[in-house]
């Protein structure tokens, strides 16, 4: 048995940046004992041959097909088959269909053959150019970040011209505090139209990266630091988000637009016009408010459900 421990051989092989034949005896030293092989255990010889730039043997590739298929096969709580948990793990690292995963789905076959098992469909090896061409289509998604990155710039600059507006809007002011307030007023509603539709950019960036790269909160940050309204795990909900803000945005261009008619302008159509504007702008707010509500407590009463469901098992 080897004297150093599993972390210690893996730390050796970050360092060295290759499995020597000495290190590859003490894994086996390690893994010897197959009743003592878990999942996270395996997981390390999956990470191993994983790692950039390590310099694997062919003996190596022998062990790590051996000892995974020895530890599915051989015990737990189903052996001599892959059942749901095993195959769950199993095809979660099987992505890339490498040599090394190619060379362990045809041992595992051949032993499950030998004694009138079969292998699962959802595990079996699929022909080369499909699995090369699912490889492109799950990366693919990485486009995405030119949006991310286009939305978040453009913000920037959105946030930008906003604050040029509310400072050429003061400098006005105290150039000519006798002049009307209703340039100043027209200058800070053209900046709150600016600021929202820079926030309308940044709901989206914020969305598609976490729809189609990857969660933004890291596991070591609280959950919740980001606002509820913020954090997006579906389509409808960047929908939603995005919908409640470019509301706001036609709401203050509405107002942004009525500011600019002169009084000289209005006639009783005109008025009756606006009045109907403003009706339907409510009924818009109400609705948005009320969605909103029906969702929060729709969540509530899931959440309570749960609680109750935990409660009992508990009793």
């Amino acid at each position: 048995m080897s004297q150093r421990t599993l972390q210690d051989v893996r730390q050796e092989i970050l360092r060295t940046r290759k499995v020597t034949p000495e290190i590859l005896k003490e894994l086996e030293d390690i893994y010897a004992d197959l009743t003592q092989i878990d999942f996270d255990k395996a997981d390390v010889l999956f990470r191993i041959k994983q790692l950039n730039h390590i310099e694997l043997t062919e003996k190596y590739k022998d062990f790590f097909v051996d000892r995974i298929a020895s530890f599915l096969l051989g015990f737990g709580q189903s052996p001599d088959e892959i059942d749901a948990e095993e195959g769950k793990w199993l095809r979660g690292r099987i992505i890339h269909r490498d040599e090394y995963d190619r060379a362990l789905l045809e041992e595992l076959e051949n032993r499950l053959e030998n004694i009138d098992r079969k292998l699962p469909n959802y595990l079996k090896k699929n022909n080369y150019l499909i699995s090369r061409f699912e490889d492109i289509l799950y990366y693919s998604r990485y486009f995405s970040f030119i949006a991310v990155v286009g939305a978040i710039l453009s913000s920037f600059i959105l946030f930008i011209q906003g604050f040029g507006l509310i400072i050429k809007g003061l400098v006005g002011f105290f150039h000519n505090p006798t002049e009307r307030y209703e340039a100043l007023f027209e200058q800070l509603v053209s900046s709150v139209d600016v600021f929202l539709f820079a926030l309308v950019l940044i709901i989206f960036g914020v969305g598609v990266y976490e729809l189609f790269i990857a969660n933004i909160d890291p596991e070591d940050k609280p959950a919740d630091t980001r606002p509820t309204w913020l954090k997006i795990s579906s389509v409808d909900d960047l929908k939603s988000s995005l919908g409640k803000v470019i509301l706001m945005v036609l709401i203050v261009s509405f107002f942004k637009h009525v500011l600019e008619i002169s009084a000289e302008m209005w006639s009783p159509t005109a008025l009756l016009y606006l009045a109907i504007g403003i009706l339907l702008i409510a009924g818009a707010l109400y609705l948005t408010h009320k969605s909103g509500s029906e969702t929060e407590r729709s969540k509530s009463k899931e959440n309570s459900s749960i609680a109750k469901e935990l409660l009992e098992e508990t009793l």
